[in-house]
This record gives structure tokens, C-alpha cells and sequence, in this order.
């Protein structure tokens, strides 16, 4: 396989790393506007790479690349996604997307069908691998009648008074707490407010965690229309989710741009570079932790199933757990389609590739092999 990722940030040069690993990639291209970033790179990845410096907005040179290469893993902000996929269609060029876009990947299901081409979007932990465990859940269930995801990647040692440090884009961190949620509930889906729907949790291993809701089920409405609940909530440390409903009560996260003493500024890109300082204070050990129940009936019983994990910071090699849990799921797909074990073209979702017992597998086993064990359970 030859193999091109686009964005090299903190989830992005996992990506590059995992895939280099691989006996089955050939060649591997990482692509980032950042010097720094794949000078990094370069550093930790001495064989089967190049890089090169690149935007997707230099198309010309973008589509040469693209010939070079037989399919793509993108990992850049949420806000260049859908970007990233239009340009991968038009080439006709399988793709594997992380980014957390609010644009619905489905506009360009006529395309890649037309091409013969495959895109799994939003492909990494939460939507993504969370999804995944939804599609196999159905799998096992005749009824599906809830469904409810919990996950949070936190810092080991919180720094207050926000007790959160950055582990993936500040600006998909904004957008969690700012954009409109989807949701099914009763029955019907509709859009309620972030942040909203908020409460208290014990997570094993954790502690007292407080969630709320975000925009996080990607197509999971979609999917699973006739489900009577579904939420997707995020985890944080108790009081992280009053301070930033009083920012975006206030217009700290608006785009529409203010006058201050003769200069214009838009406030969410500076509520963005303020809080980067904040959130960035503290070690950087973390840990995810997730958690999916799906409720339903199963000959003729009513069941839970939950699948769990909790994933720490790799001192070794000194990646996250955040970084980890995201770039996993990605490339063991992109394994997948490089193998021609996806074989539906168009847009494929995670959890229509989990519906195949034999492929979630895969992922679980190749998530176990570098320490993100799940854990599941069926209870009555």
C-alpha cells in the first residue's frame, strides 16, 4: 500500500507512525502546511516517509500527490474536513477521515459511487470507534431502543481552575461546546443546545466525572433512525461545564466580529488563543475513558450492552491517550480498505463497517496489540 496522511498534529503523526509500522505499507507520505510539525515527524519516523509541505488549498499540486498514492487518512480541523473528502472523491481516491466536520459527508455519496471510490468520515474515537461499537450492538440486538455514549480525554493531573489540558484541536474543543447537538429522543431527532443535559458519573478506574451533551453521534442518527434515545456525552472534571456555558452565554465563542477601541475582532478566535495558554498548563500524561450502553430486546429480553475502556498516556513513546484511541480505529481501517476487505463504495460508515463481526474484530485486535483493551459486557 502507499499510503498519503494530511495533517501531521498531535493525532495525525500517530497516524503516520502506526502505518509505518505496517508490513503491508509500502510508502508512506505525510502532508502538513506546518514545517515544525513534520520536522517532528521526520524525528520519529525514519523509514518508509516523506514528507511534504503542503495545503489542500494548493489544488494542482494536492491532485498530483493524490496519483501518487492509493488511498488517504486525513487528520486535519473539523473546518477542512469536508474539504479533504471533496478533493479525494474528485480524484477518485479511497479516504479515511478523523475530523470532526459539521458538513454531512453524505453530499458526496453521488460522487464517490460515480468514481468507485470509498470514504469512511469521522473515523476516530468519539465519533468513530464509539460508532463502531453501536454497529456491533445492533448486530446482536432484533430491537434497538437506546442508545448512550460517554467519553472524555482528561488530563491524570488537572490544573485548576479549568482542569482540562488540550489533547486534540482547540478549535474541534470550541466547536464541541458551541455547535448545535443532535439527538434523537421519544423517538424523533432534533438539535438541543451543547452543554445542555448535563449530570454526574462515576467511571472506574477514574472517579467522579461530571458529562453534558455534544454534537459527538455522527451518523449514528442517520443510521439507526427508529431508536428511541440517543445522546452522545462528553466526560470532564465537575465545574469545567459552567465556565464554558458562561463563555458561550456571554458571546465569548460568536464568529460575528466586535469593534473594540477601533479594531475588529471576532471573539471565538479570540476566546481560542486565550484559552490555548490556560489549557495548555500541566504534564502531559492524560487518559480517555469511554463508555457505550445500548438497550434493547433480544429474543424476547430486555438487555444492556456496554463496552468500556480506559486508555492512559504512553510514557514510553510519549503519545497520548487521546492520540492513541483516535489513531488506532483510523489506520486499522484504512488496513482494511487497503486490503479490499470494504468492498461498498460511496460514503461507508464505522458502524456499518462493525456490523461485520469479522472486521470489528480486527480493530479490537489491533487496538488490544498496542495496550487499548475494550471491555464488554452483556447485562440484563
Amino acid at each position: 500500500m502507499k499510503i498519503l496522511v494530511v495533517g501531521c498534529g498531535k493525532v495525525g503523526s500517530e497516524i503516520a507512525r502506526d502505518l509505518a509500522g505496517s508490513r503491508e505499507v509500502d510508502a508512506l507520505i505525510a502532508m502538513d502546511a506546518s514545517s515544525h510539525n513534520l520536522k517532528l515527524l521526520r524525528k520519529s519516523v525514519p523509514r518508509k516517509l516523506r514528507t511534504v509541505k503542503l495545503s489542500i488549498s494548493q489544488k494542482p499540486r494536492f491532485h498530483a500527490l493524490l496519483g501518487k498514492v492509493d488511498l488517504v487518512c486525513g487528520a486535519l480541523p473539523g473546518r477542512l474536513g469536508f474539504d479533504l473528502m471533496s478533493e479525494t472523491v474528485k480524484a477518485g481516491r479511497d479516504t479515511v477521515d478523523i475530523s470532526y466536520t459539521p458538513r454531512d459527508a453524505f453530499l458526496l455519496q453521488r460522487k464517490a459511487k460515480e468514481g468507485g471510490s470509498r470514504v469512511v468520515p469521522q473515523c476516530g474515537v468519539a465519533p468513530g470507534f464509539t460508532n463502531m461499537c453501536v454497529g456491533d450492538a445492533s448486530r446482536q440486538l432484533d430491537k434497538m431502543m437506546s442508545v448512550e455514549v460517554f467519553v472524555g480525554g482528561l488530563p491524570e493531573k488537572p490544573q485548576p481552575p479549568l482542569n482540562y489540558r488540550i489533547v486534540f484541536s482547540l478549535e474541534d474543543v470550541v466547536n464541541e461546546y458551541s455547535r448545535p447537538v443532535q439527538v434523537i429522543e421519544e423517538g424523533k431527532r432534533k438539535k438541543v443546545e451543547a452543554l445542555s443535559g448535563g449530570g454526574l458519573t462515576s467511571f472506574p478506574g477514574v472517579g467522579k466525572l461530571e458529562y453534558f451533551l455534544t454534537d459527538g453521534l455522527g451518523s449514528l442518527p442517520r443510521s439507526y433512525p427508529r431508536t428511541r434515545e440517543m445522546h452522545e456525552f462528553t466526560l470532564r472534571y465537575p465545574g469545567h461545564a459552567d465556565m464554558m456555558q458562561t463563555l458561550r452565554v456571554l458571546g465569548f465563542f460568536e464568529r460575528k466580529p466586535v469593534r473594540v477601541g477601533g479594531v475588529v475582532v471576532e471573539p471565538r478566535q479570540l476566546s481560542i488563543e486565550l484559552l490555548r495558554g490556560a489549557m495548555s498548563k500541566g504534564s502531559p500524561e492524560d487518559f480517555l475513558a469511554l463508555r457505550v450502553d445500548v438497550k434493547g430486546m433480544s429474543s424476547g429480553k430486555r438487555i444492556r450492552l456496554r463496552y468500556q475502556l480506559l486508555d492512559h498516556y504512553d510514557r514510553k513513546s510519549g503519545v497520548s491517550a487521546m492520540a492513541r484511541t483516535t489513531a488506532y480505529p483510523c489506520t486499522s481501517v484504512a488496513l482494511l480498505m487497503g486490503r479490499g476487505e470494504i468492498k461498498e463504495t460511496g460514503i461507508v460508515t464505522p458502524e456499518k463497517i462493525a456490523q461485520d463481526p469479522r472486521l470489528f474484530r480486527y480493530v479490537l485486535a489491533r487496538l488490544a496489540e498496542r495496550g487499548v483493551r475494550m471491555k464488554m459486557a452483556m447485562l440484563s
